[in-house]
């Protein structure tokens, strides 16, 4: 289901703008602003209710935000605040796959990374395999 949680994550960040964005395993150097992203799936169930077994799968889409580092925290801010909008509350069915973000995404603490400022939020998520 991997594949399939990672497309429904990242085309709706897609939705949100054209941000520059360092996409996991694509090659890019990109300019600050950016934010990078990183796809984890922390558990893999089981369930069945009839003949055939379907998971249910929970991770987090990390992403981290980098800015210049000198120009205050404001406008890096608001980007992660925009970003925990856009995604609390997500409901998506796709692909036989429904994946839901229960908890509002968390917005980390700030800290240098060489000489960008870097914000990391979280996005739990829980994604339901659905019968064909």
């Amino acid at each position: 289901m991997k594949p399939q949680i990672r497309r429904i994550l990242e085309s709706h960040l897609a939705k949100l703008d054209s941000f520059p964005t360092a996409w996991e395993g694509v090659k890019t150097e990109p300019k600050l602003p950016y934010q990078a992203v990183y796809l984890s799936v922390n558990t893999a169930n089981t369930s069945t209710i009839s003949d055939k077994p379907l998971a249910t799968e929970t991770g987090f889409l990390q992403l981290t935000l980098f800015f210049d580092n000198g120009q205050g925290t404001k406008a890096i801010e608001q980007r992660a605040s925009q970003l925990r909008q856009h995604f609390y509350g997500l409901s998506v069915v796709e692909s036989h796959i429904q994946l839901i973000i229960h908890h509002p995404p968390q917005i980390g603490g700030l800290f240098l990374s060489g000489n960008s400022l870097a914000l990391p939020i979280t996005i739990s998520f829980t994604a339901y395999e659905l019968g064909a």
